[in-house]
């Protein structure tokens, strides 16, 4: 992952709990790199993070990803990527639509990018499913934070569930955002 999410789990980890909590944290991983915004960092280290960020918090997982992915929505719109979100998309559909040419456009920056890939669809008039497929294994519910997220980000009240997740025989995970 790069060091801009690695920062994002971080920063979250210290303005939610405080800075002793982190400092507990970081005394449990054998080393930790100063991150750097658009470097690429292997995986296991961002995962590491968050194992024991919920072992020394004695948080749920699921919950830490989610607020995570939901945190990352408002900041990256609220920031210096927030261009991104007004040129791919004035709708959230039209924005999940053009994720992947979001990526690609991203992908010319950072090189090392290596981006999932989404297919959306209407099943009913107000529901949206999302198809989400990556090389990674366990975002599902740091996904289901960022669509959460979109929904606030595009004015959009709504449920989102986790309606199928990857597994040996099945490669992606999916979502329905009913609106409300």
């Amino acid at each position: 992952m790069f060091g801009m999410v690695n920062r994002h789990i971080i920063q979250t980890i210290q303005t939610t709990y405080g800075e002793q909590k982190w400092i507990d944290i970081i005394a449990s991983i054998p080393e930790i790199p100063h991150f750097s915004q658009l470097q690429q960092y292997p995986d296991e280290i961002t995962f590491l993070i968050i194992k024991k960020s919920v072992e020394t918090l004695d948080i749920d997982i699921d919950l830490l990803l989610e607020t995570l992915g939901r945190g990352w929505i408002k900041e990256t719109a609220d920031g210096p990527w927030g261009i991104y979100y007004e040129l791919y998309g004035d709708t959230i559909f039209t924005f999940l639509n053009n994720l992947d040419s979001l990526h690609a456009a991203l992908g010319a920056q950072l090189t090392d990018l290596s981006p999932p890939s989404f297919l959306c669809k209407h099943v009913k008039a107000d529901t949206i499913c999302v198809r989400y497929m990556s090389n990674r294994d366990g975002l599902t519910y740091f996904v289901k934070g960022l669509l959460k997220g979109l929904c606030e980000k595009f004015s959009y009240p709504a449920h989102v569930t986790i309606e199928q997740t990857r597994s040996d025989l099945i490669k992606y995970d999916e979502y329905l955002i009913e609106k409300i």
